[in-house]
């Protein structure tokens, strides 16, 4: 059986008013047209849904059952196309929508959180979604118009194209247990670290491949003894003797049982950026980035 064509909205909002009205001319009127070629429009329609929608006598129309179900079917769908059409009107004047950020793991503590928790609060009908990815990661995404926005630490030496803008300055603490013969040291030299075990996150999803480079740079590759997912979980291993890390001052401002932070006598920059394409960022992006860097 020849599948029926589609029928379009204005076919549908020209028997609406037909249906609501039950009169040819009056429904005319109301879409400020003529009659002939309404009735033209309504035929039209029955002969692509293959069934009358009206019983016509002589002075007024009435619905057959299947005008019935398509009235009822009829308001549904076009108040469903008018929603959908205010909410992308409503995306492009910045006003909803969705965002794709990327974010290493640490930069969800310190100055950031509040900022966000107000962006959020006051824009409900923007969806955030956070992927938390590697800055190279999170870089090649951006690349790829995959990503609105990228949230790491020094981003300084970006493609031409994107834009990154430091949302605060931060530096990296060494974290220890509070046992260890370095709490009772003020600053830590990097040097001192040797020969220390590290217990880090992994890579792919934070600041340690940077991190990594620093301390070859000082002349020595950390000692990486356990991997955990979550920065608490690393915070609880260092809590339990195994090892010490490095990690962003946002995560000296709550009390970790049994983990002290100090600070390193050659501080580490831990700025965070928000990095973007100009070219390539929604108005309702531009508003998060706007909120993000007042």
């Amino acid at each position: 059986m020849e599948q029926s064509p589609r029928t379009d909205l204005k076919l549908l909002r020209y028997f609406l008013a037909v249906a609501e009205e039950l009169h040819f001319g009056r429904a005319a009127v109301r879409l400020n047209m003529s009659q002939p070629p309404l009735s033209l429009h309504i035929k039209e329609l029955e002969n692509q849904l293959g069934t009358p929608l009206f019983v016509r006598h002589s002075r007024s129309v009435a619905l057959t059952h299947a005008g019935k179900i398509l009235m009822e079917e009829s308001r549904r769908l076009l108040a469903m196309a008018n929603a959908s059409l205010a909410r992308v009107e409503q995306i492009g004047r910045g006003e909803g929508g969705r965002i794709e950020l990327g974010v290493v793991g640490t930069a969800m503590w310190g100055r950031m959180r509040p900022l966000m928790h107000a962006f959020l609060r006051d824009n409900p009908d923007v969806d955030v979604q956070f992927r938390e990815k590697s800055p190279g990661m999170q870089q090649a995404l951006l690349e790829r118009h995959e990503l609105d926005a990228g949230i790491w630490r020094m981003a300084l030496d970006l493609p031409t194209g994107m834009v990154g803008i430091r949302l605060h300055q931060a530096a990296f603490l060494v974290a220890m247990p509070q046992d260890s013969p370095l709490a009772s040291w003020s600053a830590i030299p990097l040097e001192a670290l040797r020969n220390e075990y590290f217990v880090t996150l992994p890579s792919v999803h934070s600041d340690w491949s940077f991190l990594q480079r620093v301390c070859q740079a000082a002349g020595f590759s950390p000692m990486i003894i356990r991997e955990a997912v979550e920065p608490q979980t690393v915070l609880a291993m260092i809590s339990m003797g195994l090892g010490v890390t490095l990690m962003a001052d946002s995560y000296a401002q709550m009390q970790w049982p049994g983990v002290v932070f100090r600070p390193l006598e050659e501080p580490i920059p831990a700025d965070l950026y928000i990095v973007y394409q100009p070219t390539h960022t929604t108005p309702t992006a531009v508003r998060l980035i706007k909120a993000l860097t007042q």
